[in-house]
């Protein structure tokens, strides 16, 4: 067997039994060969964190390729020292590091089978490129982006918090709380959008709150200029559907670049208000049970208000949301003028 016909062999087993009991996936893999079963057990135990928003079936790239490609404590990366390893994706990994002064800065790394290609060398760069041109309160800050022996890195600001995910999983959040994390946010998506940067993955494990309550935004792997831009082409697989690994990113996308059409700043904004409508309601607005539902409801499924769902939340702020949820992108307020309308509702002593 080749090496590519074994790694679709990989990925296509893999994609099967993720979502299967233990003993189904046993049976599903009997009929495998030994080195294969292995590797796609090796590939379902691994947990891969927040980080690089790849699906772990992408590490079985480096096992094909003979590069494991991970660092130890104590190894260099530029003028950085590594501590551990934070989290790993399909990309990379992402490292906590120590720069010169012995300030702790996070590194991502992108695979080295990956920097032949051009498309994967194309989004790490626009990441790093993106977030550097930025310097806002609420962006994750970055220091410097370079090569090694490693690879192609990024270093930037290492957070000390936890992301929306793990925050809104974890049960209801205030709602004045949730209205200066709201303020954060859509002023960050705001000032993105003066430097005309899209950033077109906004969700919650792309939103950190560090332990002093300052928001910030992370992963701009998926950002670009503000010219209008079409679907990013590792969204899409060759017939055009929607992949696996969109499983996340995949309720909050707007219905216009479902439909294929470019992204704007709209789009972002339609992001950020599905966002807000989980942060104040305490629920998605599209949750569904297959991603064919998900995107039915966000096509065309009648949205509740945000109030409805739960009581408390300030008239003003529900409008608002509904305007950010609108199908007709022409129809979305600004994420300016989203930040205004918050601000007017910031609760005293914020």
């Amino acid at each position: 067997m080749n090496p590519r016909t074994r790694w679709e062999e990989i990925e296509r087993l893999y994609n099967d039994a993720l979502d299967l009991p233990a003993h189904e996936r046993k049976a599903l893999l009997a009929g495998a060969s030994p080195d294969i079963r292995h590797e796609v057990e090796s590939l379902l135990s691994v947990d891969c964190t927040v980080g690089l928003n790849g699906p772990p079936v992408y590490l079985a790239a480096d096992l094909l390729n003979g590069q494991p490609g991970r660092l130890e404590p104590g190894d260099r990366v530029g003028s950085y020292q590594v501590e551990s390893l934070l989290s790993v994706g399909g990309m990379g990994e992402v490292y906590l590091a120590r720069d010169a002064d012995g300030k702790r800065v996070v590194l991502k790394i992108l695979r080295r089978h990956l920097i032949a290609n051009a498309q994967a060398v194309d989004r790490f760069e626009t990441e790093a490129r993106a977030a550097s041109a930025l310097r806002h309160p609420n962006i994750v800050h970055v220091y410097e982006f370079g090569e090694s022996d490693a690879g192609l890195f990024i270093a930037m600001e290492w957070l000390d918090g936890s992301t929306f995910r793990t925050i809104m999983d974890a049960g209801a959040v205030q709602i004045s709380q949730a209205i200066d994390y709201a303020r954060q946010t859509s002023g960050a998506v705001a000032a993105a959008h003066a430097a005309g940067i899209l950033h077109r993955d906004i969700k919650p494990e792309n939103i950190m709150r560090c332990k002093d309550g300052v928001v910030k935004i992370l992963d701009f792997g998926l950002a670009r200029h503000g010219r209008p831009v079409g679907p990013d082409p590792e969204m899409m697989g060759t017939s055009g559907t929607i992949t696996g690994s969109l499983s996340g990113t995949l309720l909050y996308m707007p219905p216009e670049i479902l439909r294929g059409e470019p992204a704007t700043s709209a789009s972002d904004v339609f992001s950020l208000g599905a966002f807000l409508y989980e942060l104040f309601a305490g629920k998605h607005p599209f949750a569904a049970a297959t991603p064919l539902d998900v995107l039915a409801a966000i096509e065309s499924r009648l949205i509740a208000s945000a109030v409805s769902t739960r009581a408390g939340i300030p008239v003003a702020v529900d409008r608002l949301i509904s305007r950010m949820l609108d199908r007709e992108a022409a129809c979305r307020p600004t994420a300016s003028e989203v930040q205004e309308v918050l601000e007017k509702d910031k609760p005293a002593g914020l």
